[in-house]
């Protein structure tokens, strides 16, 4: 109930729509708001951002193509990715999105993939895990040229317009996970930035100016963990609650919502709480909200936090003509 009212809260704190509202420039649905860690409530970290005619997903954690399929967006659709890095929790779940939709759904499209370098090995490791799909699931019904991928490496600066989008790359820094990119999505005179993961950098304090929504990486452990020698390494490597509340006071989004979230030993929404009180605390107290799996932000003239959709009548997805 604590988590029900928060996101109430958030909803009419952010927004003050008329009754017939314009079409939001993007919707940005948190597909998953998860770390490597095991939890019950969040899935792999990946984010979906949706424009009129444009499917780009940025990650793709464990779990991505099942989180697509429940936000009623058939996956065959997403063939545009965009990774931040090629730590395994933000690539595990690329085979099944790659592999699934084309042979189960009838993806015709192939995948088109921006990435650090190292982006193509990667890819190609992919491919030959899966050699035995590759070579024998091809047919008259699934054809080769749909799981061909087209891979681009790339360097800070625009990676991607097409259709009134841009996709800006700016390096970040992620220790053992460089080189690392965080990206600025824009449409229609809005902003969208992800840090993807990455600890408090020049790059993202620029990038993220002027942006409506930042969507940012957090870590938090409990005092014993924060303690740990060997510890050291990981909070030095992502973005503290402290760190955070700087970023967002320098600036000012109309929302900062936290995705990727690291909480060790601090579990559920009291760890949740803990989090956010620290930010208030380092002094930000502008538009903020904790991510939970498949919540959806629309920007447009205002910026609306809305609920997970509900899956009580979702239809099954079970061949090349099951859809929406």
């Amino acid at each position: 109930m604590k988590r029900m009212s928060l996101l109430v809260a958030a909803i009419f704190a952010l927004t003050a729509a008329p009754a017939l509202a314009a079409e939001p420039a993007m919707r940005i649905h948190l597909l998953g708001t998860g770390g490597p860690e095991m939890t019950a409530d969040r899935a792999g970290y990946a984010t979906l951002i949706e424009v009129p005619d444009d499917l780009l997903l940025f990650d793709a954690g464990r779990g991505v193509l099942d989180q697509i399929y429940r936000q009623r967006i058939n996956p065959k659709r997403v063939t545009r990715i965009f990774l931040t890095h090629l730590h395994s929790d933000h690539i595990a779940g690329l085979p099944d999105l790659w592999m699934t939709p084309w042979f189960l759904l009838g993806r015709t499209a192939p995948l088109e993939v921006w990435g650090p370098p190292g982006t193509a090995a990667m890819i190609a490791g992919m491919r030959a895990m899966y050699g035995h799909d590759v070579a024998h699931r091809v047919n008259a019904f699934n054809p080769a040229s749909a799981i061909e991928v087209t891979v681009h490496e790339v360097a800070p600066g625009r990676v991607y317009a097409q259709g009134g989008v841009t996709v800006t790359a700016f390096a970040v820094a992620h220790a053992d996970g460089d080189p690392a990119f965080g990206y600025r999505i824009e449409r229609a005179g809005h902003a969208a930035v992800l840090s993807g993961d990455t600890t408090a950098t020049p790059m993202l304090d620029a990038a993220a100016k002027g942006a409506d929504l930042i969507v940012q990486n957090v870590i938090a452990f409990s005092p014993r963990l924060s303690a740990m020698p060997e510890m050291q390494g990981v909070l030095a490597k992502l973005t503290t609650p402290e760190q955070a509340a700087k970023l967002f006071a320098g600036s000012k989004p109309k929302l900062a919502i936290f995705s990727h979230i690291v909480k060790k030993e601090l579990p559920g929404t009291t760890g949740d709480e803990t989090v956010l009180a620290r930010v208030r605390a380092a002094g930000y107290a502008g538009p903020l909200a904790m991510g939970h799996d498949r919540e959806i932000v629309e920007i447009g003239d205002t910026v609306r936090l809305l609920p997970a959709p509900s899956i009580d009548d979702l239809r099954e997805l079970d061949s090349k003509s099951a859809d929406f």
